[in-house]
């Protein structure tokens, strides 16, 4: 069978079991219903959804967590530790597996970055037609690591797609001021985004970063970056709260003082807990309540 076929059998059967769970069967004829596979081709390999508990209410918007994994991991591994929080907030996780290249190579991660962007994407808006419901049309991003360090780039090239990112332990940041070229940059964004940075946009984006307080070792990440944002991930975390501040972005940096590298359960929490709030938030953008509207 097709790796795209295999891919969306599985990606549908996931679906089922959560529409399963409130008894609303799936009537379209999946030839009218399953777009093209945004996923062949690139390094996406396939995408783990997990309904919150009570399952998926038909023409009732669910809210997207896109989860990014961080080197070596996956998806459904990553997604699993967020499942209390998803049913907690009513969150539908979005857990793409990716294979990435080498992200310590600046020219790696700016053919690789613009690539799954537009790929994710892509992928969010063809969601409610492989889900059956509506999906809200800003998301909520919550990356690892590498992961964070797509999570962020993700609002710098689409702030008109994204709510908030709670993005911990990057390893690299791509600054969002002028003075320096894509990956450390934005100055010649429109040539990786087809459009220019929109600072305007972006700074209605909820920013979240956390790093581990001892994640201190310069030899953990490349020093390309050193010049523009420091040469350990808590200095890089500071300098891109700090940036993102300058611009007139919402950015808050949370240390977490006994963690290193890995991912805690008091990281995801506080994460979790800020990405509710700027859902939540009195002053959350209109277009909050914008959906991509399901196939009748």
């Amino acid at each position: 069978m097709p790796r795209t076929l295999v891919r969306l059998c599985v990606t549908l059967g996931l679906v089922m079991v959560g529409l399963w769970l409130v008894g609303a069967p799936v009537t379209a004829d999946p030839a009218d219903t399953v777009p093209p596979d945004p996923l062949s081709g690139t390094p996406v390999r396939d995408v783990y959804l997990r309904a919150p508990q009570g399952g998926l209410q038909p023409g009732h918007p669910v809210q997207v967590l896109l989860a990014l994994h961080g080197m070596g991991g996956n998806g459904q591994d990553f997604a699993q530790d967020l499942t209390d929080q998803a049913d907690r907030y009513g969150w539908l996780i979005v857990a793409p597996t990716i294979d990435y290249g080498d992200w310590t190579n600046p020219d790696v991660v700016a053919s690789e970055d613009p690539l799954l962007i537009q790929t994710l994407n892509d992928y969010l808006d063809g969601l409610p037609q492989v889900i059956g419901v509506p999906t809200r049309h800003l998301v909520l991003i919550l990356g690892h690591s590498r992961g964070a360090q797509l999570a962020h780039r993700f609002a710098e090239f689409r702030p008109d797609r994204v709510l908030a990112i709670a993005a911990l332990s990057a390893g690299t940041y791509t600054m969002p001021e002028s003075n320096a070229t894509f990956p450390y940059g934005i100055q010649d964004l429109e040539q990786y985004a087809g459009h220019p940075f929109d600072p305007a946009r972006f700074d209605t984006v909820g920013i979240w970063v956390g790093v581990g307080g001892q994640d201190t070792n310069a030899g953990d990440v490349p020093h390309q970056w050193d010049p523009v944002e420091g040469s350990t991930r808590v200095q890089r975390a500071q300098a891109f709260e700090m940036a993102a501040q300058q611009l007139g972005a919402s950015a808050v940096l949370r240390v977490f003082g006994n963690a290193g590298h890995g991912l805690t359960g008091e990281m995801r929490a506080a994460a979790c807990d800020y990405l509710n709030r700027s859902q939540q938030a009195q002053n959350a953008r209109r277009d909050l309540f914008s959906v991509d509207v399901a196939p009748n």
